[in-house]
């Protein structure tokens, strides 16, 4: 799955490529083709999640 990040003035719910309305969920629209090609005009970007921390925990003995 792709998953684009709106630019911060994007204000509208979905957006509509080639007839294929996506919508736009906190900002982040996501889509199963890579629709780059039609976003970056738009000033989106690829969006990157950021990697969850690992836990570490130690027990006493």
């Amino acid at each position: 799955m792709f998953k684009y990040l709106a630019p911060t003035s994007y204000k509208a719910e979905s957006i509509t490529i080639s007839g294929v309305s996506y919508e736009v969920k906190s900002g982040i629209v996501s889509s199963n083709e890579d629709i780059y090609f039609a976003l970056q005009p738009l000033q989106f970007s690829r969006y990157v999640e950021e990697p969850k921390k690992a836990v570490t925990v130690t027990t006493a003995k």
